[in-house]
């Protein structure tokens, strides 16, 4: 008898344990990477594109705030940035080829070093444009959620320095005029291609 209700307590205290030690366990879905930002599309005119009219997708929101920033000493220094969404159709999602491409030259004085300082916000410098003949196409990502790749290349001359990003990204569907005021007050911030931003 006192053998049951021993056998029965143990039984009890198991499950108890394993109940509580359950929640430590994460699910099956927390394996997948977090959403690290949130996009939008809104009509836009871009100047170099054939076609003038394009749905532009810009983000309206992060989950954190990433800067990059770099101190070299170097008598050149010039800098390209790169970014795709891998997964999604590549002949309809331009981007700006030039955006974040800057050179620095040497001065008067050949071959002296000096101290520069770079500060990239990568995520600043991403636009992506499809045509608004595509518009089918912008639908069907909306409420999505895809991987976004960015490479940024420093060269300092004799040394290069590459650093990049492997992000999912959530787009929304259009931007909503709160969304859209996000985006419009970030660029005033960071006018110019270089990523070149007012504090």
């Amino acid at each position: 008898m006192i053998h049951k209700v021993i056998y029965k307590i143990c039984i009890i205290i198991a499950c108890a344990f394993a109940f509580c030690n359950a929640a430590d366990y994460p699910d099956e879905k927390s394996d997948d990477d977090p959403i690290f930002s949130y996009f939008c599309f809104y009509k836009d005119v871009v100047s170099w594109i054939k076609n003038d009219s394009v749905y532009a997708l810009s983000y309206y929101e992060m989950q954190n705030e990433f800067t990059i920033s770099v101190d070299y000493k170097s008598t050149t220094s010039s800098s390209i940035f790169g970014v795709n969404l891998p997964d999604l159709d590549q002949k309809k999602i331009q981007t700006d080829l030039v955006r974040g491409v800057q050179g620095e030259g040497g001065g008067f004085y050949q071959g002296r070093k000096y101290p520069r300082n770079r500060v990239v916000k990568p995520y600043d410098l991403i636009d992506f444009y499809i045509l608004q003949k595509d518009s089918l196409y912008v639908k069907t990502l909306f409420g999505t959620t895809n991987r976004l790749k960015w490479e940024y290349l420093l060269d300092m001359g004799k040394q290069k320095q590459k650093i990049s990003g492997d992000n999912i990204i959530y787009i929304s569907g259009f931007c909503t005029e709160e969304q859209l005021k996000a985006i419009r007050e970030r660029k005033k911030k960071c006018p110019d291609k270089n990523n070149n931003c007012k504090k």
